[in-house]
């Protein structure tokens, strides 16, 4: 029978017939459990830099709304449409307290309620009895968010620690531009970021496979395919022994945090041990620790350089937001880095074949990933562990109970877990003894750390 698991050589016909996708998780529209868990929490929407005399139209949760700010300063997010005729407000005049739509001139404030018809009689009453369907908003350090589950059960606005480091300023980036939306699900561009294993295998090739290309027919008219599967393999086939060489000694857990999930990532580095842990906070939000450190001293806290959101769009699109933390010495701020992090916009279908990047890896698995397919391992503990507590909220929310969330203690910013540590450690005797070293070292930071945070958080 087609869909069966594979148990023999070319076995394809077994796997004739694809299976539904995970709809529960996947789906994120109105009246669908994933889309109803992920309306109880706020979401970016935009850049307060974006918003000037002109609406910007946006989708999100498989809405389509129209952004503004009206000459009050006040934020709007209203659906699309018109209450009137329906006419979209992305063409509407944007005025001192509101917006009015250009086919008949009704005028909406920024909660939806109708100001003005001016077409009706002057006695009439339908602006005082309906209002056009309008969404909080939540202005933050250049970045709007939107809350666009039950008015009543609006959450406070979640403040992490992360958003006041010392001698660091925050930098927002994200577009809503169409050219950098993933054509894919949110949750595997979500379940990538609780996933370490992908970087060492996805990434650190990169500087490999562009050396690769002078043995590429596809890329080299000179070269030949004996070369390619020659001197070529054999550099290739170095450089892999040595990454899987170093990964091997490494030693990778996750876990529950109050938080979400915490990726614990620890290696060593000569006389040094590196901590590496990074944070997934429910429903779609990372934060990472830089990786690009060689450590040559101690280091109590390295910081996270960027919180991020994954953002969708609808079932099949993803868009993303992020704050970048930098230096407050820093000459300038970083180059916006937009989601599709490849480039792969302005590249050739070649190009990304030989030099995929996170774009290709994460649209590829199809619009939406086939959960049945998949045969997760060991190193996908992050991801089993993201789905799992997913799965957890949508179900409460279906049961009529509120989502887990954090909530900082009166006058206290959320703790969160992200941060490089290094600590001059010599190695043990052995590899195996080395390995149960760093292991122990690694857990007494989590240990410390959760020990300290835990009464400034109530979940």
């Amino acid at each position: 029978m087609p869909n069966q698991p594979i148990t023999q050589p070319y076995g394809g016909y077994f796997h004739g017939t694809v299976p539904e996708p995970d709809l529960e998780m996947t789906q994120v529209g109105p009246d669908t459990p994933g889309g109803e868990y992920l309306r109880r929490f706020w979401h970016p929407i935009g850049l307060t830099s974006e918003l000037n005399d002109l609406p910007k139209p946006v989708r999100i949760l498989g809405e389509d709304l129209v952004l503004f700010r009206d000459g009050r300063g006040k934020i709007g997010l209203l659906e699309l449409h018109c209450a009137h005729r329906g006419t979209s407000l992305e063409f509407g005049m944007v005025e001192r307290c509101g917006i009015r739509c250009c086919y008949h001139g009704w005028l909406y404030d920024v909660d939806g309620k109708i100001l003005e018809t001016p077409g009706e009689p002057v006695d009439s009453r339908m602006k005082d009895v309906i209002f056009h369907g309008a969404y909080p908003t939540h202005e933050f350090n250049g970045m709007i968010f939107a809350y666009m589950g039950p008015p009543q059960l609006k959450p406070e606005f979640p403040m992490y620690d992360s958003f006041s480091l010392p001698g660091y300023r925050m930098v927002p980036a994200g577009t809503t531009d169409e050219r950098y939306i993933y054509d894919c699900n949110w949750l595997q561009l979500a379940e990538n970021n609780g996933d370490v294993v992908h970087f060492v295998f996805l990434h650190y090739p990169e500087g490999n496979r562009a050396k690769l290309n002078q043995y590429r027919p596809s890329a080299n008219p000179e070269a030949t395919m004996e070369q390619y599967f020659g001197v070529g393999q054999e550099h290739w086939e170095e450089g892999l022994r040595e990454i899987v060489a170093d990964y091997r000694l490494r030693v990778l857990e996750w876990q529950e945090s109050p938080v979400g999930v915490m990726s614990i990532h620890t290696r060593r580095v000569g006389e040094f041990v590196w901590v590496r842990l990074g944070d997934y906070m429910m429903p779609n939000v990372d934060q990472f620790a830089p990786t690009s450190t060689v450590p040559d001293h101690e280091i109590d806290f390295g910081p996270p350089y960027m919180t991020a959101w994954t953002v969708p769009v609808d079932d099949t699109h993803t868009m993303g937001f992020q704050f970048r933390y930098v230096p407050e010495n820093a000459p300038r701020n970083p180059t916006s880095s937009q989601l599709r992090t490849s480039d792969s916009v302005d590249r050739s279908y070649q190009d990304r074949q030989r030099e995929p990047g996170d774009y290709e890896a994460q649209e590829s698995q199809r619009a939406i990933a086939v959960h049945e397919r998949e045969h997760l391992a060991t190193s996908d503990g992050g991801v089993a562990l993201v789905r799992k507590l997913l799965r957890e909220g949508i179900r409460a929310v279906q049961r009529g109970e509120d989502p887990t969330r954090v909530v900082a203690g009166p006058g206290l910013s959320i703790p969160t877990y992200c941060r490089n540590t290094i600590l001059r450690i010599p190695p043990a005797a052995t590899p195996e003894a080395d390995r149960e070293l760093i292991h122990k070292i690694a857990r007494q930071q989590v240990d410390a750390l959760l020990a300290r945070s835990g009464e400034a958080v109530r979940v």
